[in-house]
């Protein structure tokens, strides 16, 4: 009779293959929240207190994807170069650990999560970025994702987010998630890599994601149509920002943008952006809630107030028409873009699409559209 062979007794590689299939990015598609982050991961940690084998197996793991909370720091303005090295102290402090075990080159990612109240003077906004952009460089993540504050996502990415109409969404916490390609030297690209001057040029990234939550607090209030979504697609610096998009995003070829019942108005903005990067050549979009949300916004009450429901699902069909008649427009000029994916299949959205689409694409599946017509790249 053959001796039994427990888990404990597998080849370590063999052991590090199946305990890596616990490992995976956070899902990012439902309202930004903390939770979303925090509870990533958590299957790993459990795992590595077993027993110093079990540890052993998933050590590297563990740091595979990391998770910086920014907290702020209540320091004399007095010194502000002491100041942003104090918000900065918990970055600081993961970097040195990761170096003293030798697992730099083994992180993927890096998470950078600023909570509702993280503030910050104006005074060391410059270093605290400079700081950020270097250890990126240092660690060089194949992605990089930002939750935060939408006025304090613009100053890391410089850019100047409207925020007259904060009141009226309460959004507290949006996403953004970049991505590079591990596969492409950074040194066959160009040389602007080696010393970026912000985090948009810190790597060559070649995804983008972004999730900006949810407007349904702001359909509640009188002409809310006519109110300005506090984004980073949503800028003061209008047709001057979209111009110099390809520069700043040069390799961009996927986006990925998430919004739970956005203003038709604001949807404009994000088709300027789309139509702005000639790289582009998939894009995914979700307007409704996630399907893997627990609870249904709508139903809240208090967030939902004096607004019409009925105002939720016009206000997004028409923004589908208006994106895809922009694309549709675009289609035949210098865009590349050739898939697109929309994740709201519960509604009639392929149907809006179809009407602007058909011809140059096809639709492959429900929610996914792709060019039927060659495309001379």
């Amino acid at each position: 009779m053959a001796p039994r062979v427990g888990f404990y007794d597998l080849p370590a590689e063999v052991g590090e293959e199946i305990v890596g299939y616990l490992d995976d990015e956070p899902e990012l598609n439902a309202e930004p929240a903390i939770h979303m982050v925090e509870k990533h991961k958590q299957t790993l940690k459990n795992f590595s207190l077993v027993c110093h084998y079990a540890r052993a197996l998933v050590f590297q793991l563990l740091f595979l994807y990391l998770r910086v909370e920014m907290h702020t720091i209540s320091v004399s303005e007095g010194t502000s170069k002491h100041n942003a090295d104090a918000h900065l102290q918990g970055l600081k402090d993961v970097l040195a650990f990761i170096q003293r075990n030798n697992i730099m080159k083994k992180t993927r990612a890096l998470t950078l999560l600023f909570p509702p109240g993280f503030q910050l003077g104006q005074h060391i906004m410059a270093d605290f970025k400079y700081k950020i952009i270097k250890t990126i460089v240092q660690l060089n993540p194949l992605t990089l994702t930002l939750m935060g504050h939408p006025s304090l996502l613009g100053n890391l990415l410089d850019l100047t987010v409207d925020t007259r109409d904060q009141w009226a969404f309460g959004l507290r916490l949006q996403v953004v998630r970049l991505r590079q390609d591990h596969d492409r030297s950074i040194s066959e690209k160009s040389a602007i890599w080696e010393r970026p001057t912000s985090l948009m040029h810190s790597r060559p990234w070649e995804e983008a994601f972004f999730n900006e939550g949810s407007s349904v607090e702001a359909y509640s209030k009188e002409e809310f149509h006519t109110m300005t979504t506090p984004s980073i697609l949503h800028t003061h610096c209008g047709w001057q920002w979209w111009s110099h998009l390809p520069a700043v995003l040069p390799f961009l070829q996927h986006f990925e943008f998430v919004a739970i019942f956005p203003l038709l108005d604001h949807m404009e903005e994000v088709s300027l952006a789309i139509q702005s990067l000639p790289t582009l050549v998939s894009l995914k979009t979700q307007l409704h809630p996630s399907k893997t949300a627990k609870d249904n916004i709508l139903e809240d009450r208090e967030r939902v107030g004096k607004a019409v429901l009925s105002d939720f699902w016009s206000e997004t069909a028409y923004s589908y028409h208006y994106l895809a008649r922009s694309i549709s427009r675009r289609s035949g000029e210098d865009m590349r873009l050739r898939r697109w994916t929309s994740s709201d299949t519960n509604a009639n959205v392929d149907e809006i699409l179809g009407e602007y689409l058909e011809g140059r694409w096809a639709l492959v599946e429900p929610g996914l559209w792709e060019r039927s017509d060659p495309i001379d790249l």
